[in-house]
């Protein structure tokens, strides 16, 4: 049999979708993965080689179309990797989600006896963090600025991203003009975007320092974008990765903050925050309603990150144990704690496993929002503990599910669960899981 080749054509019907959002396509035992392709649609596409025993595909054409399908808003979306849901109608991309989910669920044994509705924003302008590539062509002359490519590590120029929030400063049209004529043109590597609630940030990433010309023309090109503009623009520019950014303009700047529950909390431009304000917003509030902290209690909130959690927790507890893994976050939360002074101890340690743990105090009730390889390191920990509650943030629900296979097995119930649309447009999907240690029965 001669191999496939790709020239090869083919006609699928598409029947499912991966975790990932791609159509999944069926024939005799092969299985084929459709990028762009949606259940229920006859499509055709040509093959592109095979990974893992599945065929990898491009779409060529929708003979029939799903009645869930949309055009696509943003002019760039065939290109860019970024929104990769944008063909899907965005209620059923909540659908997707949720199907997801409790799919990943459903592989652990995992029962949810009351399924939370999703929480949501608006879906499009949302995005308060982001990081766009910049390469200067020599061959062509020109700065490139935009995302990766689906799949690739080609750079794709973009206008305007339709999940930032509209802004004059977000035109990469204007700032690949402005770049190319730049002395340091071909020194600039990113531009990373801040939209905190009282200040735009960019923060341009270069490889040397730029020349004292170049900073004039920066500094005149960031007036020029301020304009009338409400939210205060900042420019600032980073040499080193393990440096701090340094302000370019202006010359004075007022910290960058968000608000959480009527907290102001600042964030320096390193830091990580949750990128959909407004969902954020509401997730912290959904933990707050169902791990119920007491005045009388002692928590701990692990991966705390620069206090998104641990703040709220700590203006209804006796104290807050917040752990997190990196020291500059850890100083910025036991700062802020003392300032707004509320009983939160921050503590520096690698959760990976138990060491950071084993000197604190016993704990009513934990919330965990580990990165997306999981609890796993501490998982006995908890169980040694004998934890009350747990309350599980996540942004991967399949090791979020394994870990919960973890807890359930040894004795935990699931109260509830609930998904949060962080980042609409795309596959990515947070979860919000809700445990409580079952009582022993006596005989």
């Amino acid at each position: 049999m001669k191999p496939a080749t790709s020239t090869t054509r083919l006609t699928l019907a598409v029947d499912n979708l991966t975790s990932e959002g791609e159509g999944v396509a069926r024939r005799n035992r092969d299985i084929y993965f459709v990028p762009g392709a949606l259940p229920g649609e006859t499509v055709e596409v040509v093959l592109n080689g095979r990974r893992r025993q599945v065929w990898q595909t491009r779409l060529l054409s929708i003979q029939t179309p799903s009645p869930q399908r949309t055009e696509p808003l943003c002019p760039h979306y065939q290109r860019c990797g970024g929104c990769d849901l944008q063909h899907l109608q965005y209620p059923a991309q909540l659908g997707f989600k949720q199907e997801r989910v409790a799919r990943e669920f459903s592989r652990q044994n995992i029962s949810v006896p009351d399924w939370q509705a999703p929480i949501q924003a608006e879906p499009w302008h949302y995005r308060r963090k982001a990081r766009l590539g910049v390469r200067f062509s020599q061959q062509k002359g020109e700065n490139f600025v935009g995302f990766r490519e689906a799949a690739s590590a080609h750079l794709t120029n973009i206008d305007e991203c339709l999940v930032l929030p509209a802004h004059p400063a977000l035109n990469w049209a204007h700032w690949r003009e402005q770049l190319g004529q730049l002395q340091g043109r071909a020194h600039i590597t990113q531009i990373e975007v801040i939209v905190a609630d009282n200040a735009l940030a960019l923060v341009l990433r270069i490889l040397k320092p730029l020349s004292a010309a170049d900073q004039t023309r920066l500094t005149e090109f960031a007036q020029r974008l301020q304009g009338a503009e409400k939210l205060p623009l900042q420019l600032w520019l980073k040499t080193d990765k393990q440096a701090a950014p340094q302000l370019l303009w202006p010359a004075l700047a007022e910290p960058l903050f968000h608000r959480v529950d009527e907290l102001a909390l600042q964030i320096q431009p390193d830091d990580f925050i949750q990128v959909n304000g407004a969902v954020n917003r509401a997730m912290v509030q959904q933990a707050l309603d169902w791990l119920q902290p007491q005045p009388d209690e002692v928590i701990w909130d692990l991966f705390a990150g620069h206090g998104n959690f641990s703040m709220p927790l700590a203006k209804r507890s006796q104290q807050v144990w917040a752990v997190e893994g990196d020291e500059s976050m850890v100083t910025s939360l036991q700062q802020q704690a003392q300032q707004l002074q509320l009983p939160l101890q921050a503590r520096c340690a690698d959760l990976s496993g138990n060491d950071g743990l084993r000197e604190l105090p016993d704990p009513a009730a934990v919330l965990l929002d580990p990165p997306r390889a999981g609890a796993a390191g501490i998982m006995q920990e908890l169980l040694q503990r004998q934890v009350p509650r747990i309350l599980y943030v996540a942004c991967d629900a399949a090791t979020q599910a394994r870990d919960l296979n973890v807890l359930v097995t040894a004795g935990y119930q699931v109260v509830r669960a609930g998904i949060m649309d962080m980042f609409p447009q795309t596959h990515h999907v947070e979860t919000m899981v809700l445990l409580e240690r079952k009582a022993k029965r006596h005989g």
